[in-house]
């Protein structure tokens, strides 16, 4: 599927996009709204200033009881508005979500592999940790290998 089929679908009231496959697309300053992209692979796509509220990108259930995670790879989503999302168990790698921000949003189980958050607006919640590998905070530090939190108590 390509940006403009996405689009033309979600102006025509659809709003279940399970497990699509979306690449080398242009989703820049797109608003969704109440869309269901679980389990969705987004492979260099551009997600800058998109705006996403109430959208469902956690994991989905796939065959024999298995989970699909959503997944980012190479994608731009600097500037994004994430809030009132399921975030649960999403993978981002190699991506850029400066200027991010996510709030009012579980993110339990999340993954991020060398991304780069700085000035980020991060405010999810969620009962699990996240994985941090190789990322850069908010505030531009580096914080190399793995880590549950990118600021640790003094």
């Amino acid at each position: 599927m390509d940006a403009k089929e996405l689009l033309r679908r979600y102006d025509a009231g659809e709003r279940d996009f399970r497990a699509i496959i979306l690449q080398h697309t242009d989703l820049s300053r797109v608003k969704l709204d109440s869309v269901n992209l679980s389990g969705a692979c987004f492979y260099s796509v551009n997600l800058h200033a998109a705006n996403l509220k109430n959208v469902n990108l956690s994991s989905t259930e796939w065959s024999d009881c298995n989970l699909l995670a959503l997944q980012f790879w190479l994608c731009n989503l600097k500037d994004a508005i994430i809030e009132h999302c399921d975030l649960e168990s999403a993978r981002f790698f190699d991506c850029d979500l400066r200027g991010i921000r996510i709030s009012l949003s579980n993110v339990s189980r999340a993954a991020f592999t060398r991304v780069n958050f700085q000035d980020a607006k991060l405010g999810g919640s969620g009962e699990d940790p996240c994985e941090f590998w190789d990322v850069i905070r908010p505030d531009g530090v580096l914080i190399p290998g793995f880590t549950f939190h990118i600021y640790h108590s003094s």
